[in-house]
C-alpha cells in the first residue's frame, strides 16, 4: 500500500513512524543508537564448549554471543544446519580466548542478554546485500515469487559478482537493471576495501564500522517508489536525506517535505495515540472480537477471543470469523509492536479442517507484506499455531516500557485483604509471644489496607482489639508501597504520643486529594492517617469540603459537612 514516511528529531531521540493510509504500520526509535549491523574487531573472552559459543569483548557494554554456526567463516552447509547439535565442529576447535575476530552485529542486546554476532559479513547496499563468507554463492530474496524474475535476477547477480564475495538479492530488486546493479556493487565493495584497511590499522576491541542512522536506513531499506512522502520536522536531517537520494533515487527527492506544523509531528499524524494503543494487550477486532497479546521473556501468547462478536447465524460461523479477523489482524500487529522470536497463537477451536485451512491461509496472507522472516508451523486440532519472527532489538514494549516498581512485572500485587490478614497474623504473635508485655500496638500501612483492617465502620479494628487486649493505632500512608508496612509498639501513652487520635468537634477542610477513590455508600477520606467517614456525602462530589469529626476512636471517624 501507498505509505507516509514520518520523522521527527528531537535532542533525546529519532523516531520514525511508516504509515499506511493513515494507519500506523512501524515505528522505530533510535536513542544511544543501534549495535545492529556494527562491524567491530573483537577479542574472544570466554570460550564456553557447553554452550558451543564464546563471548567477545567488542568494547560494548556486554560481550557479543558468537555460536559455533556463526563463528565458522564459511557459511553452514544445510547439512550442518539440519543436525545443529552434531553438525558443528567444537568451539574450540574455531575459536580460542585471545583470538582477534571481525565480527557483525545481528542481533541487539535483550533484557540481560547480550548482542549477538557473526564473522560472516554482510553490507546491504539499495538492492544488493554484499557478503563475504567464502563461498561466492548468489542467492534471492524467498519473498520475490515471479520464477522468471528470480531467473533474471540471478543470472544478472552472476554476472556481476566479484571475486570472493556473494552476493543476496533484495525484495526491492524487482525490476532494478544492471546499471543500479552495478552502482551497488561498485559502492560497496568500495565500502569493503575501507573496512579491511581500518581492521589493519585498529587495536581491538574496536568499532570498525558503524551501519547508517535511522533515518538513512529507512531511505535505503523502505523509502520507494510506492512511497507518497517523507517528512521530516529537523532542517538538517531534511538536508542530509536530500543528499543521500541525489546518491542513491534522485527521483524519489520531490517526495521529502519539511514540516513546519505548530503541532507537533507525531501528533498532527496521530502517531502517538497509535503508538499509546500498540502499548495495551487487547486489539479489538471489527466485529466485537478480540485478541490479547502476552509477551514473556521466553515466548509471546496471542489469545484469540469472540469477546462481544455479532452478526454471525450461528456459533461455527461467530468463530471462523473471529478466527479469520485475528488472522488478519496478528501480522500487523506483531510488525507494529516489533515482537520477534518464538510466538504461539491460541485460535478458537474449530471442529472443521477446512475452516483451519481457510484461517491458515489468510495468516500466511498477513505475513507476506512484513520485511522480517517469519516461519509459521501446521495448526493443531486445539487451534494452536506455533511460529517464528526474526528478532533483531527489543519490541516496542521493551523499548517504551521499564519494569513496575510496584508488582515487580509480575502484573499483580497482594490484594488488600491478604496483606490485611497478614498483619493482623503478625500483631498476634507480637502481642501474644514476641511482645506480650506491650501496651498498644501502631500500624501504618497503603490506605486500602488500613480500610481492610478497621473495617467501614470501624468493626474490625474493634474486634482485633478485642481478641488481642491491646489498643490499636492504625494509620494510612500513600506513599508506602501496597505490599509493605511498619508495625510499632510501646504504652499508650507513647504511641498516642506519636500517633495522635482525631477530637471530636474538629473542624477542617478537606479536598479531591484527601479522598480515597473506592467504591463506597457514602465519602472516605484520610485526616491526619486517619480514615473518616462522610456518609452525607456523595463520593463524587468535588472541591473542597468544611467538615466537622462527630465521633472518633484511635483508627476511624465519622464527620459531617458544613459546607463548601
Amino acid at each position: 500500500m501507498p505509505s507516509e514516511i514520518v520523522v521527527n528529531v528531537n535532542s533525546r531521540e529519532t523516531r520514525v513512524a511508516i504509515l499506511e493510509d493513515g494507519k500506523l504500520s512501524e515505528v522505530m526509535y533510535e536513542r544511544e543508537g543501534s549495535l545492529v549491523g556494527n562491524i567491530y574487531l573483537g577479542v574472544v573472552e570466554n570460550v564456553v564448549p557447553a554452550l558451543d559459543a564464546a563471548f567477545v569483548d567488542c568494547g560494548v557494554e556486554k560481550n557479543v554471543f558468537i555460536h559455533v554456526s556463526d563463528a565458522m567463516e564459511d557459511e553452514p552447509s544445510r547439512k550442518q544446519m539440519r543436525h545443529k547439535m552434531n553438525g558443528f565442529p567444537p568451539i574450540r576447535e574455531v575459536l580460542n580466548e585471545g583470538d582477534k575476530i571481525l565480527v557483525q552485529v545481528t542481533k541487539g542486546p535483550v533484557e540481560l542478554k547480550g548482542a549477538r554476532a557473526t564473522r560472516r559479513i554482510s553490507l546491504p547496499g539499495r538492492f544488493l546485500v554484499l557478503t563475504h563468507d567464502g563461498r561466492g554463492k548468489v542467492g534471492v530474496s524467498k519473498k520475490l515469487e515471479d520464477d522468471k524474475e528470480r531467473t533474471r535476477l540471478r543470472d544478472l547477480g552472476n554476472s556481476l559478482k566479484p571475486d570472493e564475495f556473494g552476493i543476496i538479492v533484495r525484495t526491492r530488486a524487482e525490476g532494478a537493471q544492471r546499471r543500479e546493479f552495478e552502482d551497488d556493487i561498485r559502492f560497496l565493495t568500495k565500502l569493503w576495501r575501507s573496512i579491511q584497511g581500518k581492521t589493519g590499522q585498529a587495536k581491538a576491541p574496536a568499532l570498525i564500522h558503524e551501519d547508517l542512522s535511522l533515518v538513512f536506513e529507512v531511505v535505503r531499506d523502505v523509502m520507494n517508489k510506492e512511497t507518497k512522502r517523507l517528512i521530516v520536522d529537523d532542517k538538517v536531517t531534511y538536508d542530509k536525506v536530500l543528499n543521500l537520494l541525489d546518491n542513491v533515487e534522485p527521483g524519489l527527492r520531490k517526495r521529502v517535505e519539511l514540516y513546519k506544523g505548530a503541532d507537533p509531528i507525531f501528533n498532527h499524524f496521530d502517531v502517538e495515540k497509535q503508538i499509546n494503543r500498540a502499548l495495551q494487550p487487547k486489539v479489538w477486532l471489527p466485529h466485537g472480537g478480540h485478541i490479547v497479546i502476552e509477551q514473556t521473556e521466553a515466548l509471546t501468547t496471542i489469545d484469540v477471543n469472540s469477546g462481544k462478536f455479532t452478526g454471525a447465524k450461528n456459533l461455527e460461523d461467530t468463530v471462523v470469523r473471529t478466527n479469520v479477523e485475528a488472522a488478519q489482524e496478528i501480522a500487523p500487529q506483531l510488525r507494529l509492536r516489533d515482537i520477534g522470536g518464538i510466538i504461539v497463537i491460541d485460535f478458537i477451536d474449530m471442529d472443521k479442517q477446512k475452516h483451519r485451512e481457510k484461517v491458515m491461509t489468510e495468516l500466511r496472507k498477513a505475513f507476506k507484506g512484513d520485511r522480517m522472516r517469519t516461519r509459521i508451523m501446521h495448526i493443531t486440532p486445539l487451534g494452536l499455531v506455533e511460529m517464528t519472527r526474526k528478532r533483531t532489538a527489543q519490541s516496542l514494549q521493551q523499548k517504551l516500557t521499564s519494569t513496575c516498581p510496584c508488582c515487580g512485572g509480575t502484573g499483580y500485587i497482594l490484594s488488600a485483604d491478604t496483606m490485611a490478614g497478614r498483619i493482623a497474623e503478625e500483631l498476634r504473635v507480637r502481642a501474644k509471644r514476641d511482645e506480650p508485655d506491650a501496651e498498644a500496638f501502631a500500624v501504618v500501612a497503603d490506605p486500602r489496607v488500613c480500610l481492610t483492617l478497621i473495617g467501614p465502620q470501624g468493626e474490625e479494628a474493634d474486634r482485633l482489639e478485642t481478641e488481642l487486649g491491646k489498643d490499636l493505632y492504625f494509620r494510612c500512608d500513600e506513599g508506602v508501597h501496597p505490599e509493605h508496612y511498619d508495625v510499632f509498639s510501646g504504652s499508650k501513652r507513647d504511641i498516642e504520643k506519636q500517633f495522635p487520635v482525631l477530637k471530636k468537634g474538629r473542624r477542617l477542610q478537606i479536598t479531591s486529594e484527601d479522598v480515597l477513590p473506592i467504591p463506597s455508600e457514602g465519602m472516605t477520606a484520610i485526616v491526619d492517617g486517619c480514615i473518616v467517614g462522610l456518609p452525607e456525602v456523595s463520593p463524587k462530589e468535588e472541591g473542597p469540603l468544611k467538615i466537622r469529626i462527630t465521633s472518633a476512636d484511635r483508627s476511624y471517624g465519622r464527620a459531617t459537612p458544613t459546607g463548601k
